[in-house]
């Protein structure tokens, strides 16, 4: 392993990889995710999942997926770093500063900022469900980019280095991390 190579990409579940709220009739993992997590696999990179119940149905992704952390009654909620810190041990990390959070939510991401992480924020995959993802696309263009923009300027605000509309746009976030750390 090479001084600035990211050992490990966590994920807040609900709102990156699934709706944040899914519905009975929207499928639980977004379309974008399955390839994500492929790439993460792929190019050597530990993925971890941090849950809000134990009951999430993930086998589609299991493979992929080399630890999981639920919400339990002995680690503080987000945005305290407790959750993202104990699932990069389980992934066993050598150092915090070489992983990346990816969330949704505020709360997700100042998790990772108080963890010492790298974040990501995922602009739509939150969002749209507010609006529902079904109806998405029969918005008009400037209906979108105003949801686009308030979404983006929510998790700027929490402090993300980065704001993706969705996991699909990983890789160069990825990319432009490894850079940066190399410049360290």
């Amino acid at each position: 392993m090479t001084a600035h190579q990211i050992e490990a990409v966590l994920f807040d579940l609900a709102g990156t990889l699934t709706a944040a709220r899914p519905t009975a009739d929207e499928p639980a993992l977004l379309p974008q995710a399955l390839p994500a997590l492929q790439r993460l696999q792929h190019s050597g990179i530990c993925a971890g999942l941090l849950l809000d119940r134990h009951d999430r149905q993930l086998t589609p992704i299991e493979s992929l997926i080399s630890a999981t952390i639920c919400t339990e009654p002995h680690l503080r909620p987000l945005p305290a770093p407790d959750l993202p810190v104990t699932l990069a041990l389980r992934l066993q990390v050598h150092t915090l500063k070489h992983c990346v959070l990816v969330s949704g939510t505020s709360d997700g991401i100042r998790a990772g900022l108080n963890a010492g992480l790298w974040t990501i924020g995922t602009a739509l995959s939150g969002a749209l469900d507010q609006h529902g993802n079904a109806h998405w696309p029969a918005l008009g263009s400037e209906e979108q980019d105003r949801i686009r923009l308030q979404a983006t300027m929510t998790l700027m605000n929490a402090g993300a280095h980065y704001v993706i509309d969705n996991v699909s746009e990983l890789d160069s976030c990825l990319r432009d991390i490894e850079l940066r750390q190399a410049k360290v």
